[in-house]
C-alpha cells in the first residue's frame, strides 16, 4: 500500500529550475540591498580602489558600481516571482559573467569559480525552463489558457 504524502503531490521537475531561480533571486537581492544600504561606501571605498590598477577607466567602474545594485534588485524581486522568467535568467547570467571579469582582472580566481557555479545555476535554471511552473508568468499563462478552453 502507497502512503502519499504531501511531497509526492509536488512534481520534482518543475520543483528543481524554481529552487534554483528562489536561491539566486535571494543572492541578488540581498546583494543589492547591501550595497544599496552604503552606496557611495560600496563604489568610492571598494570598487574604485580595488580596481585603480587595471585597465578600467574608473568612471566606468563608478557607472557599473552605482548601477549594480539596482539591476541586482531588480533581478531578485523577478527571479524569486517568477517574472519575465527567461529575460531575467539571461540578464542574471551576463550580470554574473560581468562580476567574474571583475574579479579576474583583481586575480581573486577562488570568488570567480564561486562565480562560475552561479551561472552554471543559472544555465541549468534556463535549460529546464519547461518544467518551471512556480512562476506568477506562469499563472498568467494558465489563467489564459483555462479562458481560452473555457470559451
Amino acid at each position: 500500500m502507497h502512503h502519499q504524502t504531501c511531497c509526492n503531490c509536488v512534481d520534482p521537475k518543475s520543483l528543481a529550475p524554481a529552487l534554483i531561480r528562489w536561491a539566486l533571486g535571494l543572492l541578488f537581492l540581498f546583494g543589492g540591498i547591501g550595497k544599496l544600504m552604503n552606496l557611495s561606501g560600496f563604489v568610492n571605498g571598494y570598487l574604485l580602489p580595488a580596481f585603480d590598477k587595471t585597465f578600467l577607466p574608473g568612471g566606468l567602474v563608478a557607472a557599473y558600481g552605482y548601477a549594480l545594485p539596482f539591476v541586482e534588485v531588480l533581478l531578485g524581486v523577478l527571479l524569486i516571482l517568477g517574472l519575465c522568467r527567461t529575460c531575467a535568467l539571461v540578464l542574471a547570467g551576463v550580470t554574473l559573467i560581468s562580476l567574474a571579469f571583475g574579479q579576474i582582472l583583481l586575480q581573486q580566481h577562488a570568488k570567480v569559480a564561486d562565480i562560475f557555479v552561479y551561472v552554471l545555476m543559472t544555465a541549468i535554471a534556463l535549460w529546464m525552463g519547461e518544467h518551471d511552473r512556480w512562476t506568477l508568468d506562469g499563472c498568467r499563462l494558465s489563467r489564459k489558457c483555462n479562458k481560452a478552453d473555457a470559451a
